[in-house]
């Protein structure tokens, strides 16, 4: 096999994937010449959850120019009431950057966590017009949910606690957190047509972004974009992501040894995903045994069906999106067929 032929292979696949989704997919290894894409090249994407690679990044820049340390509690830049009633009480002075990037703080997930009532996913699209502000986020934790455990007890995935960590990068820079996305990573890294849908705009060409749907509603236009503020929220080009990958990996963006820390395994999420900071890994053998010795991706998974991952054996960088929470599936099977690829190509 060469370039080619992946390329060949991979439309095939993504042309059967095309039938029920809308795929936009890109691949560049450029070690085995392989510099590929897939679907509109020039619209922007949401990414979900695969932006907290974004906030985790500008935390650790903090920490490369000793503005803050990992283990200082947050309370040294946040007020004792914008914390209340989201940990526990008695411990919420315990709570430090790391166990929010780490998601070991104890708060609850408004966005998937169970909830007394209707989750905010359930009011969103409800009212998908409705905008949502961190404090309105936060407030749903704090009056529907209960802490989850103590500082550092346990592992909880938690839009709430990246909800919190941006608002405490906000209060340590004294810069709104859309902006220190675009002072601290877009604009540095060329990424002209990546933004924050609804609350900011891409330095070149228009705000729209492909069609997106959360449970069989169509959001994109929404107020309901807004609902994930600093656990997620951009939306790029797959050339963007591409360039926001390769950044983190090749020490533009933070340094090695912070990419290190951000991505070492420490929990396992589900099956096959492990958890470091603000980073997942996928490990192939967990989503199924005949994948056992395939490569060890890092990056970020969204709900939305969305990836951004580095795969170091082949040196590559992978963008998937298929904007839709029911494409979850499809996505995997698109992220196997291109390792797969991938693994073809550097033995033939």
């Amino acid at each position: 096999m060469d370039a080619s032929e992946l390329g060949t292979r991979l439309t095939r696949h993504l042309d059967r994937q095309a039938r029920r989704w809308r795929p936009q997919v890109a691949v560049r290894a450029p070690g085995l010449g392989v510099d590929y894409r897939y679907g509109p090249a020039d619209l922007p994407f949401h990414s979900a959850s695969t932006a907290k690679l974004v906030p985790a990044a500008i935390l650790l820049q903090l920490v490369e120019q000793g503005r803050v340390s990992l283990d200082a509690p947050v309370t040294t830049v946040l007020e004792a009431d914008q914390l209340r009633g989201l940990f526990r009480d008695d411990r919420a002075d315990e709570v430090t950057w790391e166990h929010l990037v780490t998601h070991t703080s104890g708060v609850a997930d408004y966005f998937l966590g169970r909830a007394t009532g209707p989750s905010v996913l359930e009011l969103a699209l409800a009212d998908p017009d409705r905008r949502w502000t961190p404090a309105d986020l936060l407030a749903h934790t704090r009056r529907r949910q209960r802490p989850v455990g103590a500082p550092g007890e346990r592992f909880a995935y938690s839009d709430t606690g990246f909800v919190v960590l941006g608002l405490a990068l906000e209060s340590l820079t004294g810069t709104p957190y859309p902006r220190l996305v675009h002072e601290r990573v877009l604009e540095p890294l060329g990424m002209t047509r990546s933004f924050l849908p609804e609350r900011t705009q891409p330095a070149t060409g228009s705000g729209t972004i492909a069609p997106l749907w959360l449970d069989r509603t169509r959001v994109d236009g929404t107020g309901a974009l807004t609902l994930d503020w600093a656990g997620g929220g951009l939306a790029a080009t797959t050339d963007d992501y591409l360039t926001l990958v390769r950044a983190l990996v090749s020490g533009r963006l933070v340094t090695a040894a912070s990419w290190a820390w951000l991505t070492e395994p420490r929990h396992r999420y589900r099956a096959g995903l492990h958890y470091g900071a603000g980073a997942m890994s996928v490990r192939f053998e967990g989503l199924a045994p005949w994948l056992r010795g395939w490569p060890r991706l890092v990056g970020h998974l969204g709900v939305t069906a969305a990836h951004l991952w580095h795969d170091p054996v082949h040196d590559a960088d992978i963008v998937v999106g298929f904007n839709d929470t029911s494409a979850m599936r499809a996505s995997f099977l698109t992220l196997i067929e291109v390792v797969g690829s991938l693994r073809r190509l550097a033995r033939s």
